[in-house]
């Protein structure tokens, strides 16, 4: 499976994809309130696609960028003021992509709903998304 088309990630494969330490990435959980992890059945932490995203760009900021994670986290809010309009859910939302073969059964991926409707869970309760 590519690693695009995950829909979870443990974190021992983000770990290995992002070139971290696990107890780094547990230490980053208590420092951006963004990165929530999601627990499995057995507990382990599941990690989505944005997730992942953030968990690069995070590294990007510490890393490359020589940023002190004061610095980050306010980088971080400055760039998701940017890119996010609370005001607007329905910007958020997608249409749904067209299919060709109108016979086809009408099939979803439940993951990908549940995550939907917790972003805009998120929305909803604080005005924005949580990540």
């Amino acid at each position: 499976m590519s690693e695009e088309s995950k829909s979870s990630w443990t974190t021992q494969e983000i770990c290995q994809a992002v070139g971290l330490e696990a107890h780094v990435l547990r230490y980053w959980e208590s420092e951006f309130t963004q990165l929530r992890p999601r627990k499995g059945r057995s507990g382990e932490r599941l990690y989505r696609e944005r997730e992942v995203h953030l968990v690069r760009r995070i590294r990007e900021l510490l890393y490359e960028e020589h940023l002190t994670i004061q610095a980050a986290r306010r980088k971080l809010a400055e760039e998701a003021r940017r890119t996010e309009n609370p005001g607007q859910l329905g910007m958020l939302l997608t249409d749904p992509e067209p299919t060709d073969d109108a016979d086809a059964p009408d099939e979803f991926d439940r993951q990908a709903v549940v995550e939907g409707l917790r972003e805009v869970l998120d929305l909803l309760r604080y005005g924005r998304r949580s990540w």
